[in-house]
């Protein structure tokens, strides 16, 4: 594998909440990895990207997709998306279900449930579109699985388990308890549909109430996917638990405002995430996460390299994945971005302040080269990175 020598960065946004900025303007990538991040690296690379200047982020992970297979969308009726996801500056996908399959009974029974976990995560970890890793084989809960399914799903490096179908009334009986017991014995997070009914129409609907009872690890777009919960159970689940909540594209801008004012208040940036709950009857929307992004930024009035960090970093350890976070030892996923040309900004972190977009000159993801020059889903920005060889 290739190593390269990114130089002249102007900012590093490192995607860690607590040193969200790093002094460095250069990074060295080896074998896909993080060799070493600095100021003046003078080491001997197959390929040197001189960034002019311009910022480098880690690679974006949206906390909330929706896969089904390849790059197909049945959603949307849409090829190739994933690639223009990654156009958008997107180096990972968590599945949050793979429940647009045609045809797919909804909700699901506890064998087909399980059948396409497995089936999808075998398919994803065999295919990675435009060098996207796509984190697949969600588990449905739904009534039924056994504790010997959740060692199958385990085995197989699935991470993550999703309450959507699963019918509350039976909660008196304990199974549900027993899948979260299970799964965190295993590592396993927990993730739930929270807020109204989904396009399905057949999702449960849960507020603060039923987070209490189930106990996530993570909330599933709890400002509305696309319709949420009350404001007042958002804001108790905000003050009075712990849990990660995820703010999408898909939900209600008026609750993410006052979500963010609320994680202002107490300081808690670190349970934010940012995901898009894409693709579905939102659309496609390759510029998503920076749209999220810069709304945070602007309106929400949160610094744009915190903003980042939900988007990043914050994604990473909410999933227990080594992703988000641009450091020595971590996997290359990198994205250089600057103002668009005709923004008022100074930079990229200044569009985001701003509400603007930046535009993507370079996406790196394991160290390999996938965007080179300008984005194809982002207008150009103002300067390009080039690249030669050394």
């Amino acid at each position: 594998m290739r190593s390269i020598l990114i130089k002249n960065i102007g900012t590093l946004v490192t995607g860690k909440l607590e040193s969200p900025l790093r002094s460095a303007d250069a990074i060295l990538i080896r074998q896909g990895i993080i060799e070493a991040i600095g100021n003046n690296l003078n080491a001997a690379a197959d390929q040197v990207i001189d960034a002019n200047g311009i910022t480098a982020i880690p690679g974006l992970i949206d906390s909330h997709s929706h896969p089904s297979i390849g790059e197909y969308t049945p959603a949307q009726n849409s090829l190739s998306w994933i690639t223009n996801y990654m156009h958008g500056g997107v180096t990972a996908l968590i599945s949050a279900g793979e429940l647009h399959l045609p045809g797919l009974p909804l909700p699901p029974d506890a064998r087909t449930a399980l059948s396409v976990a497995i089936v999808t995560k075998k398919c994803y970890d065999n295919l990675r579109p435009s060098g996207v890793k796509v984190h697949a084989g969600t588990l449905l809960l739904v009534p039924g699985l056994t504790e010997r399914d959740f060692d199958e799903i385990h085995a197989l490096g699935i991470k993550l388990v999703k309450f959507i179908f699963y019918d509350y009334s039976l909660l008196p009986n304990g199974e549900a308890g027993r899948y979260v017991d299970w799964a965190r014995a295993r590592g396993i997070k927990v993730k739930i549909h929270s807020g109204g009914v989904s396009r399905s129409g057949v999702s449960q609907v849960a507020g603060f109430d039923m987070v209490q009872k189930i106990r996530p690890d993570i909330i599933g777009h709890i400002t509305g996917g696309p319709i949420p919960m009350s404001e007042e159970d958002m804001l108790r689940i905000a003050n009075e638990t712990d849990c990660y909540m995820e703010i999408c594209t898909s939900g209600n801008y008026r609750l993410a405002l006052s979500l963010a004012r609320a994680v202002k208040a107490n300081g808690r940036y670190d349970r934010v995430l940012i995901g898009t709950d894409t693709p579905g009857g939102t659309g496609v929307v390759p510029r998503g996460i920076l749209r999220e992004i810069a709304f945070l930024s602007s309106v929400g009035e949160i610094e744009p390299q915190r903003s980042i960090c939900m988007a990043t970093g914050n994604v990473g350890r909410a999933h227990d994945l080594n992703l988000g976070i641009l450091e020595e030892g971590r996997p290359a996923d990198i994205v250089l971005l600057h103002k668009i040309t005709g923004s008022v900004a100074k930079d990229a972190l200044d569009s985001f302040r701003k509400g603007d977009l930046p535009g993507i000159s370079y996406v790196i993801i394991d160290g390999v080269v996938q965007v080179a020059g300008r984005s194809q889903q982002t207008p150009p920005p103002e300067v390009i990175a080039n690249s030669s060889c050394c």
